[in-house]
């Protein structure tokens, strides 16, 4: 046994071109098609052949189910074709098909012992059109006259006869000249054309990521500073003495540099005998830099200009002090140490901002195979801790946080397809109709519409007329092929094929047309 193989049930109005598809679309290597008597998809050798073209094309091996003249015609077409379905099906693959079977009709009368007459009278067959002996055995009765024997054959006589006529006419309708049209209808590239589809029914996304950046200091800073403070300058002799600035005095070996010039009092004597040295305030600056010239009160106490210090002292034996420090020195400072910069803020900032929306897009991946629009303005993120960063010194890293909130609105492309090929549709010319599987669309940019998305699309495709059977009719009946064709030729491409091979022009009797319209 083959492998069962797939079964195709043709209506009487089915066309051509809606067969070619369903062998094209079955499953199976085999396809059966089953003709119900007379059916237009079958009704001629050109159908047929093109029903072979598609089984090869789609190396599917078709066979035909029907009446003698479809068994017949599928012959011419090179298909196999068998009575009935059962037979069709125990087939092997590539047998050949039984011989078809004679078109005519036979109608017999078989008489047989008196007493049990049997008359073979014309029976249609389930799977065929044509006539066969059945027996019809009428019951037992008592011998009959002559004359009414006579009559019950004259009766048969009379029934053969319009038997006989009946198929006379069937065949003789059978043989009136007829005309296969198949027309493909010419496309028409439409497009592209623009639109824009609203779509209302969209599905939000929102929400609000955080991230955290730390901001490191790559800056230094070093604080080098001389300390300050004053001293008294003390004067034992009997005149003013004058002291310039720039004279250094010393606590040991720090040096301190007298800021301006002063005149120091001359020395008074007491009313006990002794002298009371005359003194004066006056500003003083550590000559280096650092801690160590921060000394206590009472430190300085040297002069080194021995000029200035000679003049104070008055006599060399005088062992009094000529300059003191009453307060500490202070200020001195020689600091070094990581310090952030605007560089160092800004960078991380920068950095944080990634993060952020990053961790935004992967929030909406899920969104990337559909059609999304965004805020018009991107919104910008919150970034904390960002006050009094720059030219801290007091630690090389500091913790920033951000947030961004994020709000996307998407479509589903497969509906805005769909609506883009509607509103392309209602746009097509009167009398065009569009071509399956001929639309092209491409989405623009996505913009939001209040609370829904409007997309900007480009619309194209191919039209083809629309073809009425009576319009096509009008135009060819009682012409030549030739002049047929060109009759249609700004509708579509047409064949037309003439049968018996006498017929030189189409036929007036419009139901032995059959039209068939095929893919553009």
């Amino acid at each position: 046994m083959s492998e069962s193989p797939d079964l195709i049930y043709l209506e009487a109005d089915d066309e051509i071109t809606a067969v070619v598809r369903r062998v094209r679309a079955a499953d199976a290597g085999r396809v059966v098609i089953v003709a119900p008597g007379r059916s237009r998809a079958t009704s001629s050798a050109v159908a047929l052949r093109l029903l072979a073209r598609a089984g090869e094309e789609g190396e599917r091996e078709l066979a035909i189910v029907g009446d003698a003249l479809t068994r017949s015609l599928a012959a011419e077409a090179g298909l196999a074709a068998f009575a009935t379905v059962e037979e069709a099906r125990r087939a092997e693959p590539g047998a050949a098909a039984p011989a078809a079977e004679s078109r005519h009709a036979a109608i017999h009368v078989v008489r047989g012992p008196a007493m049990e007459d049997t008359v073979t009278a014309p029976v249609l067959a389930a799977d065929d059109d044509l006539t066969r002996p059945v027996p019809v055995t009428r019951p037992s009765l008592p011998a009959p006259r002559p004359r009414r024997r006579l009559r019950r054959t004259a009766a048969a006589g009379v029934l053969a006869l319009v038997a006989a006529l009946l198929v006379g006419l069937v065949a003789g309708a059978a043989m009136l000249p007829a005309a296969t049209i198949t027309l493909a209808p010419r496309g028409e590239d439409v497009g592209p054309m623009p639109d824009v589809i609203a779509i209302a029914g969209v599905e939000r996304l929102s929400g609000t990521v955080t991230e955290v950046a730390t901001v490191t200091a790559t800056g230094a800073y070093e604080i080098l500073r001389p300390a300050t403070g004053t001293v008294l300058l003390y004067n034992w002799s009997g005149f003013p003495q004058a002291v310039a600035a720039g004279i250094f005095v010393a606590a040991g070996e720090q040096a301190f540099e007298i800021q301006e010039d002063v005149v120091v009092p001359r020395g008074q004597l007491t009313p006990q005998g002794r002298i009371q040295a005359g003194s004066i305030e006056v500003a003083v600056e550590a000559a280096a830099p650092g801690p160590a010239a921060n000394v206590q009160a009472g430190a300085i106490n040297q002069i080194l200009d021995a000029d200035t210090d000679a003049r104070l002292q008055l006599f060399p034996e005088n062992p009094e002090r000529r300059v003191e420090n009453v307060q500490p020195t202070s200020g001195g400072r020689d600091e070094s140490g990581p310090e952030i910069t605007e560089d160092d803020v800004q960078g991380a900032s920068r950095a944080l901002t990634r993060a952020l929306r990053g961790a935004a897009d992967e929030a909406m991946a899920a969104s990337d195979s559909l059609l999304f629009a965004d805020p018009a303005e991107p919104v910008e993120p919150i970034i904390e801790g960002l006050d009094d960063l720059i030219g801290r010194r007091d630690t090389e890293t500091v913790e920033i946080r951000g947030s961004l909130t994020y709000d996307r609105l998407t479509a589903d492309p497969a509906q805005v397809e769909a609506s883009a090929i509607d509103g392309f549709v209602a746009d097509l010319p009167t009398g065009s109709q569009l071509i399956e599987g001929s639309t092209r669309v491409e989405f623009g940019e996505v913009l939001r519409a209040g609370e829904g998305v409007s997309v900007k699309v480009t619309v194209s495709g191919r039209v083809s007329p629309i073809i009425e059977r009576d319009e096509v009719l009008d135009r060819i009946i009682g012409l030549t092929p030739d002049e047929a064709r060109a009759a249609l030729a700004d509708v579509g491409e047409a064949t037309v094929e003439l049968w018996p091979g006498w017929v030189a022009t189409v036929p007036e009797t419009v139901w032995r047309i059959d039209l068939r319209v095929v893919e553009p």
